[in-house]
């Protein structure tokens, strides 16, 4: 089964490989991405469209069949009013625009410990994002909830650094840790994936596992 894929968040750490899965990938026909700037990706059945997200036009939703979503600030970055902007209005609109246009599948990036009704900002928002993805009426929504993702930010602290690199040396097991590029190919093979049912959220644990079957796959 062929897709039609728009993608919100390419130009993240995560969504650069989301991207770049999405664009090896056969069944996967053509790949649409919303973004503030010009993109320095080029690929035959790639359009990136220069978007304003406090005003996404709908067209630009139209002859989709998936929305995969990886937008995401922190609270640190951008204050609490910027993350609150881009981890639930920006997110919900574009969780609605692709409803509206009869996307099918709809998949998030999500973060471990995400709960509607948490008292940390952060947990809490994603919680409520989370829950309203699966509750609007896609065929299939899924939710991704990683722990600690092993990427070299770019715009990492020092502390962050050293937490990943122990993570990465300690958690062999990846039961407290991921390894980002795993989470990506998850998300673009979890389109494919009969076992991933109409309401899904995967774990940490989830996402490893998947991962590890989809290198034996190959």
């Amino acid at each position: 089964m062929a897709s039609r894929v728009i993608l919100a968040g390419a130009t993240g750490e995560t969504g650069r490989l989301v991207l770049d899965n999405l664009l090896k990938d056969s069944r996967v026909t053509k790949v649409t991405t919303l973004g503030r700037r010009e993109s320095k990706v080029q690929n035959d059945k790639l359009e990136h469209k220069i978007v304003d997200f406090d005003n996404l036009p709908e067209d630009a939703f139209l002859d989709h069949d998936v929305a995969i979503c990886t937008l995401g600030t922190t609270r640190a970055k951008s204050g609490k009013d910027g993350f609150i902007k881009v981890d639930q209005d920006y997110v919900l609109s574009f969780v609605e625009k692709s409803k509206a246009a009869g996307v099918k599948q709809f998949h998030m990036m999500s973060s471990q410990g995400a709960n509607a009704n948490a008292w940390l900002l952060y947990t809490q928002i994603k919680g409520q994002v989370d829950e309203k993805i699966l509750g609007i009426g896609f065929q299939k929504a899924v939710v991704y909830r990683p722990s600690v993702l092993l990427v070299d930010r770019q715009e990492s602290r020092m502390g962050e650094k050293a937490a990943r690199w122990l993570l990465g040396w300690a958690d062999t097991g990846r039961s407290m840790s991921v390894n980002i590029g795993d989470v990506a190919a998850v998300i673009v093979g979890s389109i494919f994936d009969e076992s991933v049912t109409d309401k899904s959220i995967l774990t940490n644990g989830d996402i490893v596992n998947k991962a590890k079957a989809l290198i034996k796959g190959n």
